[in-house]
């Protein structure tokens, strides 16, 4: 009775650690269940973070390039943009008209002006309607509707045939200032020349300084030996761009001297002697000239105008037909403006180019 009743305890006790092993494994079992869980949901949400870091990253980056976009877009020139504002609804009459402007494009290539003809064309006729309408709403405001018309019209044709000389002036003017700078550039390659450093990184040095459309000039050039001409076909590609002796002859005498070999310094040194002795000749003759020049634009703008209000004075005395007042009005305020300008041009033209 003694060895069965302690048989029995034994296997109770058998059975009750058996049960709470099972129950401690099925308890481990549970936690490991519910931490792989929870290292799941934390390693998810870690790449959730990475994520909107990548995204707030990408927009960031997105924002700046832009930003920088619209800097480049704020660095090109106004009549660029404003070009292509007018092309979108002037395409066709622009595209129409681009062919009875004859030599354009190469007014356009010789002043530097990164424009399309036909984009061009858009901008003057935009620029024309503007001025147009502007004009005829002012006469029709001053001075009658009759002359709103006629004004509105050569307001419109005045500007168009401005616009269009445009590119051709601002070549010349280009070429002016690349005249005044050529003595000094040519200065400046004879030293580094003369100081053993070579003729392309001359002309680079040349390119980096402030010689204004010269520099750009040689800047061209610089950019067509990178992309695989040589330095001779890069020069006559800028000595057909530029309308100016001293630097044809410039031109010249580095081609003659890459082929045949000579002092190269000395050769610009001397032509640079020469050329600022021209242009010392020129400006003396130019300022004599200026005098006469004078006295014409003071009598057009004083004795003219004051010449008119006395006649009309005269006039309303003795009781003689007067002037009407749209004429006067049409006199002092399109006709002699005009006459002004167009004098002003007249002297601009005269400076003097080597």
């Amino acid at each position: 009775m003694i060895k069965t009743g302690s048989g029995t305890a034994k296997a109770a006790r058998s059975v009750g650690t058996t049960i709470k092993t099972a129950a401690r494994r099925e308890g481990q079992g549970k936690e490991d269940e519910v931490t792989r869980r929870l290292r799941e949901l934390k390693r998810l949400e870690t790449l959730r973070e990475e994520e909107l870091a990548a995204e707030r990253k990408l927009t960031k980056e997105e924002i700046e390039e832009k930003i920088w976009a619209e800097r480049i877009e704020l660095k090109r020139p106004l009549s660029e943009r404003l070009a292509e504002s007018f092309y979108g609804f002037l395409k066709r009459p622009a595209q129409r008209m681009s062919g009875f402007f004859k030599g354009l494009g190469d007014d356009l290539f010789k002043a530097n002006m990164q424009i399309a003809p036909e984009r061009y064309v858009a901008l003057i006729l935009g620029m024309s309607l503007i001025v147009g309408v502007a004009t005829f709403i002012v006469v029709w405001l001053l001075v009658s509707p009759f002359l709103a018309l006629l004004g509105g019209f050569v307001g419109f044709i005045f500007t168009l045939m401005i616009s269009r000389t445009q590119p051709r002036s601002r070549a010349k003017g280009r070429f002016s200032d690349i005249n005044r700078a050529i003595p000094y550039a040519l200065r400046h390659m004879a030293t580094q020349l003369s100081s053993g450093i070579g003729l392309p990184e001359t002309m680079t040095s040349v390119s980096q300084a402030d010689y204004g459309a010269l520099s750009e000039e040689f800047g061209r050039v610089i950019r067509d030996m990178h992309s695989g001409i040589s330095t001779e076909e890069a020069l006559s590609a800028m000595d057909r761009r530029v309308e100016s002796d001293a630097l044809q002859r410039a031109v010249r005498q580095i081609q003659r001297t890459m082929r045949t070999g000579g002092d190269l310094a000395k050769i610009l040194s001397v032509l640079a002697d020469e050329t600022a002795f021209d242009l010392r000749m020129k400006l003396r003759d130019y300022v004599q000239s200026l005098n006469m020049l004078t006295m014409i634009y003071m009598f057009v703008s004083a004795v003219i105008p004051a010449m008119l209000i006395v006649m009309m004075l005269v006039m309303g005395f003795m009781g003689g037909a007067a002037f009407p007042t749209e004429v006067l009005a049409l006199l002092y305020l399109v006709f002699l403006p005009f006459m002004l300008f167009y004098f002003v041009r007249i002297i601009r033209r005269m400076e003097p180019r080597v």
